[in-house]
């Protein structure tokens, strides 16, 4: 395919969605094509949308979604979200919002072939991007632009994997601009989205990652928000691929003696007070899986980052490394164990804990610890379908809109909208999402998030978020 008629066939497909270059038919022109495909000596081709304010040549600003072919007619472009040479002048809070970074990044190809590169801050037109070895020996010169590019691939028109690509990242461009303005066009935007979108994972695919890692590595975390169902899903393993689990909750005063060993005080029979060895969970589950060496064993831990690690795990810290190289009489002594130092971790027993990422007045876990655990994320969704799905989405996307890398650890989980009913879930937004919510702005969490949350909620409910 020439470039000149995939030139015509992007345009045929963006008009589909609501773009108008000519304001035709008394409707307000919302795009400026460039054309730039001539291949004179010193120029580099290139065709794209960019913002209607902007001329058809010359330098410009803003965000643009351009096509560089590598060679004269050649089936490889590289595509790209990128700025114009003139920096920006009406787009830098948009660049400056993480969801226009997070819903390129959605539809952006993960295979090595499509040497896809993205920046992690779309307000940065300085530093140059580093592309792949693909795009590097493809022949196109984009050194002029390396630093103003945000994020693209290289794609094959004549692929129709590839053209699927090229129509979500028209359509994504579409909706960054507001082109629809139809039905039908705002359900064409969505749709040709949807087909590149990485896929959430569900339940299953979470279970039998959770249940490898374990297999790989023995010690496993699982973070994220409240009511993300890490507790569940740790005990739905427990109860489905192992033999023998024991459950501890770590809270403030949980100690070393509550997870391996301690001596405590009771009253003797002439009431005397006496002493006894108390031995913790860690040490029960040790001997269960000793004792038992063709059992699966697992110890959950839920809630992990509530205690104060260091004092709970004390020398037993030693023992969590998933390959440990074992040395002759060297190890931990526990005296509920015997003489013998413990050296590590049965091979059959395993070890799953939970850490709440929302909470951020709990201690922090330490670089050392989170080198000898993997740590698998439980990302927010909606349980089945019911009442409150519509509401999760919106909340979802919101999240997605404002929160940094970090703060989307504070969206609440599918647990926040399970309702039989609509007054049930009425009530779940006013005591427990709206009060959630208000904390978080009250900490300076989302702070450009307040206005839209305030709108949504008061459309749900007709109550204020702030009286």
């Amino acid at each position: 395919m020439k470039t000149k008629d995939f030139l015509e066939k992007a345009i045929e497909f963006a008009q589909s969605l609501g773009m108008v270059e000519n304001g035709a038919n008394k409707k307000k022109k919302n795009v400026v094509i460039r054309k730039n495909i001539s291949y004179d000596v010193g120029n580099i081709p290139y065709f794209g949308f960019i913002r209607p304010e902007e001329q058809l040549s010359g330098p410009y600003s803003d965000f643009s979604l351009v096509f560089f072919p590598t060679t004269i007619d050649s089936n490889l472009y590289v595509m790209s979200l990128g700025v114009g040479s003139e920096g920006f002048r009406n787009d830098y809070q948009l660049a400056s919002q993480p969801g226009a970074r997070r819903m390129f990044l959605k539809i952006l190809p993960q295979e090595s072939c499509y040497s896809s590169f993205c920046k992690p801050d779309f307000t940065d037109i300085e530093t140059a991007i580093a592309f792949g070895d693909t795009i590097v020996d493809s022949g196109v010169n984009l050194e002029k632009y390396k630093s103003v590019l945000s994020i693209g691939c290289l794609i094959d028109i004549e692929k129709k994997e590839d053209m699927d690509y090229v129509r979500a990242w028209i359509a994504q461009y579409a909706e960054l601009r507001g082109w629809a303005s139809t039905k039908p066009q705002r359900k064409n935007v969505e749709q040709f989205i949807s087909n590149c979108r990485q896929p959430e994972k569900n339940q299953v695919q979470q279970e039998i990652e959770v249940v490898n890692l374990l297999g790989s590595r023995k010690f496993v975390i699982l973070q994220g928000a409240p009511g993300t169902g890490k507790t569940y899903l740790a005990e739905k393993i427990g109860k489905e691929k192992y033999n023998e689990v024991f459950l501890i909750q770590f809270h403030a005063e949980t100690s070393y003696s509550d997870l391996v060993e301690g001596i405590m005080p009771k009253l003797g029979i002439t009431n005397n007070v006496v002493y006894e060895r108390k031995e913790g969970i860690l040490v029960e589950a040790i001997k269960c899986a000793i004792n038992n060496p063709n059992k699966k064993v697992l110890l959950i831990v839920d809630e992990i980052n509530r205690a104060n690690l260091s004092n709970v795990l004390g020398p037993v810290f030693y023992l969590f490394e998933p390959k440990r190289q074992c040395v002759t009489g060297q190890g931990i002594r526990i005296e509920s164990l015997g003489d013998a130092p413990l050296n590590k971790i049965p091979e059959n027993l395993h070890v799953v804990a939970t850490m709440n990422t929302a909470d951020r007045s709990i201690a922090v876990v330490d670089f050392a610890l989170r080198r000898r655990f993997a740590w698998y994320t439980i990302e927010p969704r909606f349980f089945g379908e019911g009442e409150g799905k519509e509401l999760f989405d919106k909340i979802a996307r919101l999240f997605e809109k404002h929160a940094s890398d970090s703060e989307l650890n504070l969206q609440p989980g599918g647990s926040y909208f399970i309702a039989d009913n609509r007054e049930e879930l009425n009530a779940k937004i006013e005591y427990e999402l709206m009060p959630l919510m208000k904390e978080y702005f009250d900490e300076g969490l989302l702070s450009s998030a307040r206005t839209d949350f305030s709108d949504l909620f008061y459309q749900e409910i007709h109550k204020p978020l702030y009286k």
